[in-house]
């Protein structure tokens, strides 16, 4: 094989462009494969679940995966208190943990009540530019969300909360397919909170 340097220029650079498509491309296969590990496990837990199981460890599982499948160290679940429209965060997972658990969304404010109210999924790029996005529970934890998911948890006609990760591990926004990974885990979800009710 020739030394590099007699290697005509474009070539290098077609060879350098395929090698970082195929690191690329491994990164996203090795992302996949954790995806699908971690939804399995869900899905096993869930077939184990009675109405006598721990629904802490229940929700902190459904958590955990969720912010394992889109590769974010920062999530909450909130729960509907169907008295008061009120959105409560049951479980949070990162920065604002300590500031979030049991806090009350009023009702009709930020994405997650969209998202509960419409359910439907939303996908934002950059929060600041969101009409919907609230900064109040921003401004009571001191965290600064820059890009998010939030997926609601139904079944029939009951509207059980939603499922909200914030900020990716890279810093890059989310992507579609991690709202179609989030909707499977919410789906998962709202059946094992089902089944642990015994409904």
């Amino acid at each position: 094989m020739p030394p590099v340097a007699e290697i005509p220029r474009e070539i290098r650079e077609e060879f350098f462009r395929i090698k970082q498509e195929n690191q690329i491309l491994q990164d996203e296969l090795s992302r996949l494969r954790q995806t699908m590990r971690s939804l399995v496990k869900l899905q096993n837990r869930i077939e184990q679940i009675t109405p006598e199981s721990d629904p802490h460890e229940l929700i902190h599982l459904i958590l955990s995966t969720a912010l394992e499948a889109v590769n974010s160290n920062n999530g909450s679940l909130m729960l509907l208190d169907e008295k008061t429209n009120d959105l409560v965060f049951v479980h949070v997972i990162g920065n604002a943990q300590a500031s979030l658990l049991n806090y009350r969304l009023p009702a009709g404010q930020g994405i997650a009540h969209w998202v509960v109210a419409s359910r439907t999924p939303k996908l934002v790029f950059d929060a600041r530019a969101e009409p919907l996005f609230s900064p109040q529970v921003d401004q009571l934890t001191g965290f600064l969300t820059i890009s998010l998911i939030c997926v609601p948890l139904y079944h029939n006609e009951r509207t059980l909360g939603a499922l909200e990760v914030v900020n990716t591990i890279s810093g890059e926004p989310f992507k579609q397919e991690d709202v179609d990974v989030l909707q499977l885990v919410a789906r998962l979800a709202t059946l094992a909170i089902l089944k642990a009710e015994g409904s």
